[in-house]
């Protein structure tokens, strides 16, 4: 099954994310985020995280509207410790650009490992966004050795 049809991977019926062998959440936020639903995201995303040494996000973010303010203190605090090696959005508007920008900068700022090895990049489509994960993927490789 496809897992963006899967309806366990949905968030409160409205955003949608999954975990992607070797190291990838797909992650789709769907207008406004509220403290509970960011909660549970991170929830998922921790547990997907968990023993592994490099991770990256895949952000499909079309129509993301908007994080509570709890939803942003959320994310700094509980994925700090996530080995993030980079961020690929696609598909956002100016208003998600900023809200992503924000929130990862934050997270940047309370992360053990530098900030450059969890760098946000912006693209028009899904496949430039994957290719610039696997070009990040074949850069840090070392990471899994």
């Amino acid at each position: 099954m496809d897992p963006r049809q899967n309806p366990e991977n949905l968030v409160f019926g409205k955003h949608l994310t999954f975990f992607e062998e070797p190291d990838t959440i797909y992650m789709r936020l769907s207008g406004d985020v509220n403290d509970a639903e960011g909660l549970e995201v991170l929830r998922r995303h921790c547990a997907m995280a968990e023993g592994r040494k490099m991770m990256f996000y895949l952000m499909d973010c079309p129509d993301m509207a908007g994080l509570t303010p709890g939803a942003r203190k959320s994310v700094a605090q509980l994925l700090k410790d996530m080995p993030l090696y980079g961020t690929a959005a696609f598909k956002a508007g100016i208003k998600a650009r900023v809200i992503a920008k924000l929130v990862v900068t934050a997270l940047n700022l309370f992360r053990k490992e530098t900030v450059n090895n969890n760098p946000l990049e912006f693209f028009d489509t899904e496949e430039e966004a994957r290719q610039w994960i696997a070009e990040r993927r074949e850069k840090f490789k070392h990471v899994l050795a």
